[in-house]
């Protein structure tokens, strides 16, 4: 039985996706969240900026990546361990770029270790789809 990455990374990121959206609208106050937790502290616009470009971020780089991942997938342009080096490395990319904005107000280790990961997962699927092809 041939076992499929895009589900299993595409679950886990829909995870973390649905936590970042779920923390902003803890901080701009949602009455769906006020039945959750308990929410007693003003948060600064400035936080609430950076967790919406969290949050944005994210949401532009993993749909590329998944289309990319899962065009491999199909068309066998790439082992299953290299889809797999490439899906740990992006996805460390996007989660440490998320908590780096979400929750730090400077981690530059975070953010670029987090963009230039991000960056290798997609160059990654990229370079072995044009070779296919090529």
């Amino acid at each position: 039985m041939k076992i499929f990455l895009t589900p299993i990374f595409i679950s886990i990121l829909a995870l973390f996706y649905i936590f970042l959206a779920m923390r902003i609208g803890y901080m701009r106050g949602s009455p769906v969240m006020k039945l959750f937790f308990k929410m007693d502290k003003e948060i600064s616009p400035e936080k609430l900026n950076r967790n919406v470009r969290a949050h944005g971020n994210f949401s532009e780089y993993v749909p590329l990546y998944f289309l990319l991942l899962l065009v491999s997938e199909l068309t066998e342009a790439s082992s299953y361990d290299y889809m797999l080096v490439a899906s740990l490395i992006f996805t460390y990319g996007r989660i440490a770029h998320a908590v780096c904005f979400a929750f730090f107000d400077y981690n530059p280790f975070l953010r670029i270790s987090g963009m230039l990961s991000t960056y290798v997962g997609i160059v990654m699927l990229c370079i072995k789809l044009i070779s296919l092809y090529m």
